[in-house]
């Protein structure tokens, strides 16, 4: 078994490979500690692993940590240096908090299982994303790879030919501070949002931006593709995520942009600031992507490859998406369904197989639901609670989910907790809110109230193919994506849908193709008699929250706010009172 680490810097996550080279479990750290966005050293993940899978010590051929701790720790060390006095306080915050870095990976993981980090190995943290994506593609020979993040050990962006597993060579690379990553996040720092966890938000948002050429030209200032060195460029006086620990950007960004968002007013479609806010937003989209399609068009001229991997938390961007494969030269793009780096725990694993393997290719993932969940166990614990609080409309699985439909198509959201949970931050229907996509208060009410939303940000539709043909223009270099909701596509014109709550302001949507007998499927096929092909798909959660893992967590979402029915592997619950 090969044992793969991500940690410290974003989300954390474990993923276990077998000798076979097969994903068979896969855990993020908030999921189980429910912290959002927890990014500590994984201790949950790995205990749920050995014991999910009974594992013992010696099964454990390699743990593989995502990145080189000591380049991850002094570069930014080093840049910050060059910027005292400004920077001391970034400088003292590393020195004192080192404990709480990748430099640990090999004392946490001591103390967590003795002797385990015997067999600890580091590798190159976007060779780890650019094998997390590989893991997810149709063909593991002759593919160009390009990694875009906030910043791994090394360089933020890199471009790799991957001759095949064994052989894969970086080409280029772009050192940090120069950052695609941390440039949309001190936007999205500035927009009033949460850095690593509101970045979407700002696509959102930038739907409702206008084009401003004049905005535009302020926003290619801060960031830019220069041409003739083949590099990405920064004007770092309106940044200062390199050299402060409190703030991602200057005052020179507040008189080049206006006054930043308060995040603790909410905003509103209706605020007086909402349109300067969503024109940013607009410019920042528009500038991050013109930059990508500069980065790809190098990366073919660099590798001559028609086919791509894209990952790192920049691939999260699916607004962006769309516009790369507009490149004529662009036949495929595979994008994992967690391209962060939490999903590059699942790359580290590959590569101790590949480190072991070398004449054994591993094996495609094609499961988008890896996460075990042992309902049996949870509903034992959870006895007495849904006694007091819920009842039960049945406990057949086949009546439960016809209930479930005619209550969808009343206009309710179901939540529903079955089976094994998503691979990555999208839920695809295990951890799901269902409701009508084509009702709009039923939308409105999943978005809003239960799930406390900003009414600006859209929710996602999911169909099955034939629908999704029917109305939205698919993109054939994009389409593994659509299963895992990945990227957006666009409404054909004069859809008879135009107008459904799923469809974004800007005419497009983050479509789900619903894969065939999974949760929504079940769902859609009942939905047929009402005349429902479309329903609104959006994480069990509350804003703010993790995705729910368990039952427990389900029914806290429902204990928690106006949900009132959860759909489980026991049957159909309905929240009392």
């Amino acid at each position: 078994m090969y044992l793969g680490i991500s940690a410290y810097n974003h989300q954390s996550a474990a993923a276990l490979i077998n000798e076979e080279g097969e994903l068979i479990n896969y855990y993020r750290e908030e999921q189980l500690s429910r912290i959002k966005g927890d990014n500590s050293f994984p201790k949950n993940s790995i205990k749920k692993l050995f014991a999910t899978n009974s594992l013992k010590i010696d099964d454990i051929k390699n743990v593989i940590f995502y990145e080189k701790p000591l380049s991850a720790y002094l570069n930014p060390l080093k840049v910050a240096a060059k910027n005292l006095p400004e920077s001391l306080n970034l400088i003292s915050h590393q020195l004192k908090n080192f404990k709480k870095t990748s430099l640990f990976c090999f004392v946490d993981l001591a103390k967590l299982y003795p002797g385990l980090e015997q067999k600890l190995l580091y590798i190159d943290h976007h060779l780890s994303h650019t094998l997390s994506a590989l893991a997810y593609a149709e063909s593991f020979q002759n593919i160009c790879s390009v990694v875009a993040d906030g910043f791994g050990d090394r360089s933020t962006t890199s471009i790799s030919f991957v001759n095949n597993p064994n052989d894969i060579r970086e080409l280029w690379s772009n050192d940090y501070p120069f950052s695609l990553g941390l440039f949309y996040s001190a936007i999205t720092d500035f927009l009033g949002f949460a850095i690593n966890e509101g970045e979407y938000k700002v696509m959102g948002l930038a739907a409702f931006g206008k084009n401003d050429s004049n905005l535009y030209n302020k926003m290619n200032k801060l960031i830019f593709w220069d041409k003739n060195e083949k590099t990405i460029k920064m004007d770092l006086s309106y940044f200062e995520y390199h050299k402060n620990i409190y703030n991602s950007f200057s005052i020179k960004l507040e008189e080049l942009f206006g006054s930043s968002r308060n995040p603790l007013e909410k905003l509103d479609i209706n605020n007086n600031d909402f349109q300067r806010y969503a024109n940013i937003a607009f410019a920042a989209q528009e500038v991050l992507t013109n930059i990508l399609k500069e980065l790809f068009i190098y990366a073919h001229q660099l590798t001559g490859c028609s086919k791509f991997l894209f990952s790192g938390g920049v691939a999260l961007n699916s607004a962006s998406l769309r516009s790369i494969t507009s490149l004529s030269f662009v036949e495929k793009i595979y994008i994992p369904p967690s391209p962060g780096d939490s999903g590059a725990a699942i790359g580290a694993a590959y590569f101790g197989f590949i480190k072991n393997n070398k004449n054994n290719s591993f094996k495609r993932i094609t499961n988008l639901y890896p996460i075990i969940f042992n309902s049996k166990s949870q509903y034992k614990k959870t006895i007495k609670i849904v006694s007091e609080k819920f009842q039960y409309l049945s406990k057949n699985m086949e009546e439960s989910f016809l209930l479930a439909s005619e209550l969808i198509k009343e206009g309710e959201t179901i939540g529903t907790l079955i089976s094994n949970a998503e691979t990555g931050p999208r839920a695809l229907g295990n951890r799901s809110l269902i409701c009508n996509g084509q009702n709009l208060e039923a939308v409105i009410k999943l978005n809003t109230v239960i799930k406390d939303r900003s009414p600006f940000r859209p929710t996602a539709p999911a169909m099955n193919e034939s629908t999704a043909k029917k109305y939205f223009i698919l993109d054939d270099a994009l389409y593994n994506s659509y299963f895992s909701m990945t990227s957006t596509v666009v409404l054909k014109g004069n859809s008879p849908i135009k107008d459904y709550p799923i469809i974004h302001v800007d005419g497009t949507a983050r479509l789900q193709i619903v894969e065939p007998n999974t949760t929504l499927d079940k769902l859609l096929l009942n939905l047929r008699k009402y005349d429902i092909e479309i329903i609104a798909n959006s994480s069990l959660n509350i804003s703010g929250d993790p995705t729910c893992y368990d039952l427990i967590d389900g029914l806290m979402v429902c204990e928690l706010s106006p949900l009132k029915y959860l759909l489980t592997d026991n049957g159909l619950l309905k929240k009392l009172n």
